[in-house]
């Protein structure tokens, strides 16, 4: 009987300090500490502040994976970390503690991209198989991308941002209305159809992401408001800032369904995770990641590394 493949994976991008296990391309482990909380009052993601909480977390979070997959560090036959893109103080902790692992066990070490763990993160515990050619929208704090996947490894990227993405907007536009952080998470659950107007034209479908101008836009309508002294419903500005957001998502995906035909389109990263942005696309067959696997995790990071290195 062939010895069982269990990848230990690390996932340290950001503020969040994640270890998740697979057996068999099946995660029996996940873990993840937040060090959100420590970034409330900053109004957004400080680097120094996530490295040291990275630092001090890590390897309670490996223990604790371990404790919750039943098995010892003997048992593991890989370790996998994300090695891009992110906080290069929060890679370089994730970087070093894979390599001393890998190293204690004397096992393969294998780097990840973060956001081809986001794009296949739809398919996190399950064996079904992936039609190509696949379409997949990545949409997170830091990232806003849309692939053509010939392959698992093959691929081409047909659209991102220039700028700001689309989480980082909406968080920036949350902090000016007066929103707590995160601001796109409070915006989307704050979100009211019936509130929602117009106040920003559309780019074209062809036209790369840009969620900048949009952003100071807004921005520059809430500080006239202010020197008014006129009432700002942050009701209004953020839903109708979200719609924005997600159209513009919409307008694009649209354009590149029609043009490339894809068998498969699935959406990735935290804002996936948008309860709009979920609605809006009802009308085509999309995946989606569960909601736990839409924020940073390393689940998804042991999953992409299975498939890579399993599948031709």
């Amino acid at each position: 009987m062939a010895k069982p493949i269990v990848i230990l994976g690390i996932e340290t991008s950001c503020d969040d300090t994640c270890v998740a296990i697979s057996k068999n391309n099946k995660i029996i482990a996940n873990v993840i500490y937040s060090s959100t909380a420590q970034h409330v009052k900053w109004g957004g993601i400080v680097p120094e502040i996530a490295a040291r909480s990275h630092e001090q977390a890590l390897l309670k979070v490996y223990l604790q994976a371990l404790k919750q997959a039943r098995l010892s560090n003997k048992s593991i036959t890989h370790v996998c970390y994300t090695s891009n893109p992110g906080l290069p103080g929060s890679l370089h902790v994730g970087k070093v503690f894979a390599k001393a692992l890998a190293t204690l066990l004397n096992v393969k070490l294998i780097p990840i991209d973060h956001l081809l763990g986001h794009v296949f993160s739809f398919h996190v515990n399950t064996n079904d198989k992936i039609k190509f050619p696949l379409l997949a929208c990545v949409l997170s704090g830091g990232h806003t991308c849309i692939y053509l996947f010939k392959s698992i490894n093959k691929y081409i990227i047909v659209n991102q941002t220039q700028d700001d993405a689309i989480g980082e907007a909406l968080d920036k536009v949350g902090r000016v209305l007066g929103i707590k952080y995160p601001g796109g998470v409070n915006i989307d659950k704050n979100y009211t159809a019936s509130k929602h107007i117009n106040i920003i034209n559309h780019y074209e479908p062809t036209a790369v992401f840009s969620f900048s101008g949009a952003k100071t836009h807004v921005t520059n309508i809430v500080n006239s408001l202010k020197m008014k002294k006129q009432k700002i419903d942050k009701y209004i500005i953020g839903s109708s800032f979200l719609k924005w957001c997600v159209d513009e998502i919409s307008i694009k995906m649209n354009y590149y369904v029609n043009k490339y035909k894809p068998q498969t389109i699935v959406f990735g990263g935290g804002v996936s995770a948008n309860q709009l942005l979920r609605k809006q696309f009802t009308s085509i067959k999309c995946f989606f990641p569960g909601k736990e696997y839409c924020t940073d995790n390393a689940a998804m990071i042991c999953h992409y590394c299975y498939l890579v290195n399993t599948k031709k």
